[in-house]
């Protein structure tokens, strides 16, 4: 064999590989990016969910607040039964409010590490693709002419 046909021999596997590595790791970026698009289509549905329900609850609070003002049977005790209502619902909206802010935080901190993964995927397929490259042409990086014994 030539030292030709032994780069060739060499470099069909090497850039096969290089190939491979390139396709998995876009494939794992798109993954990646659809896995970052679904959760956050989930968190914002979920968040716009219970959002709807505290304000169906309020609505259907103030109507019965409404009726009970109607009826002047014992305002003081309707009034006590109202806040019985309200405190719960206060307090979930509270709760709601910090599961918002803390999902916003780790969605965003998701799509940093996204984007860390992303970044560190280019640099080895540029690192796996340089190694290809010094593999095949080691005479250009050295300076040293190659054997021809």
């Amino acid at each position: 064999m030539t030292d030709t046909e032994n780069k060739e021999a060499t470099a069909r596997p090497i850039e096969a590989s290089s190939e491979t590595s390139q396709t998995l790791a876009e494939n794992l970026v798109a993954a990646q990016k659809r896995n970052l698009k679904y959760a956050q289509s989930v968190f914002e549905s979920t968040i716009a969910l219970l959002k709807d329900h505290v304000e169906s609850t309020r609505s259907l609070l103030e109507q019965w607040e409404q009726q009970a003002q109607k009826q002047p049977e014992d305002p003081g005790g309707v009034e006590s039964y109202f806040r019985f209502f309200r405190a719960p619902l206060s307090a979930y909206q509270q709760v709601i409010e910090v599961v918002e802010t803390a999902s916003k935080q780790s969605l965003e901190s998701f799509q940093k590490a996204a984007g860390s993964f992303e970044k560190a995927v280019q640099q080895g397929q540029k690192h796996l693709q340089e190694a290809g490259q010094r593999t095949l042409h080691p005479t250009e990086k050295s300076g040293k002419k190659p054997d021809t014994n």
